[in-house]
């Protein structure tokens, strides 16, 4: 059975630190010259996994460092997780509608991604809890300044989106077309365009009484079978520069009952809408 290296927190960060000096490159430079899986890089470095006991000690000639105070573990090498395979149901065609929105299908280390404000982060762990559910696999927040991003790295789930339903890799401009399994219910084309008003949408005021949901895209022929979709769903949509637009007050408030939008941002701007309005 193999031996993994089990290190104190102060020893690990001791010898990262150290490696860090002396190779003078960022992480990303650095992880392929290990053989390894950037996320596996990763998890050795905050300590989530064990070092296996080769690893371990070319980390150490590479750090210069001689550590001899750590434990020795016997266990199971870590496995492959595979992922589970969604058949299309209303989750799945969410994920869709949110990855034709502010997600991403890299053509770089399959990385699978989802960016969105720092602020939304209630709406950023509602994500993360439907994408783990739905493939079966741990979806890591990273978070910068301004913005959070969801993401994992699967050549499984990268394939599965860009194959069967034909999601674009890299730039999406002039690629992104509703999944023709969504178009095959009412039910599916609601999550599917809920995803996608979650994180390429917004409600606004106009003429500072005139509400209006508005879902945006660079993608022109995208938008007019966005706008066909919404037609077909008995919203007065109109397509206008890079925008489609539901103005009507009525026809927004069943926007809001039927796609039933997952993003607070877009509640609480409604909500507020619908208390001023009542007061007049």
């Amino acid at each position: 059975m193999p031996i993994f290296i089990k290190l104190k927190d102060n020893d690990r960060i001791k010898l990262f630190r150290s490696i860090k000096e002396k190779i003078n490159i960022s992480w990303d430079s650095f992880y392929p010259s290990l053989g390894i899986r950037r996320s596996m890089f990763f998890h050795y470095l905050s300590g989530k996994h064990n070092l296996p006991q080769k690893l371990f000690f070319k980390l150490e000639r590479i750090a210069r460092l001689k550590i001899s105070n750590y434990g020795e573990v016997k266990q199971v090498k870590y496995v492959k997780k595979e992922i589970r395979e969604p058949k299309m149901d209303i989750f799945l065609a969410e994920i869709l509608g949110v990855l034709n929105g502010d997600g991403h299908i890299s053509n770089f280390k399959y990385e699978v991604c989802v960016v969105g404000d720092i602020k939304e982060k209630k709406y950023s762990n509602y994500l993360k809890k439907l994408f783990e559910k739905t493939f079966g696999i741990s979806f890591t927040i990273y978070k910068g300044k301004s913005y959070f991003k969801l993401r994992n790295y699967s050549k499984e789930i990268s394939c599965l989106l860009t194959k069967k339903y034909n999601l674009p890799k890299g730039n999406k401009i002039g690629k992104l077309r509703i999944p023709k399994q969504v178009l095959k219910s009412n039910n599916l084309l609601i999550a599917y365009i809920r995803g996608l008003y979650d994180t390429d949408g917004s409600f606004y005021i106009r003429r500072k009484k005139e509400p209006v949901v508005q879902i945006t895209s660079a993608d022109s022929l995208f938008l007019s079978e966005i706008r066909d979709a919404l037609i077909s769903l008995n919203f007065n949509a109109v397509k206008g520069n890079q925008r489609i637009f539901i103005y009507t007050k009525n026809h927004i408030d069943n926007f809001f009952k039927i796609i039933r939008p997952a993003n607070s941002k877009h509640l609480k701007k409604y909500q507020n809408y619908l208390k001023l309005s009542k007061r007049g």
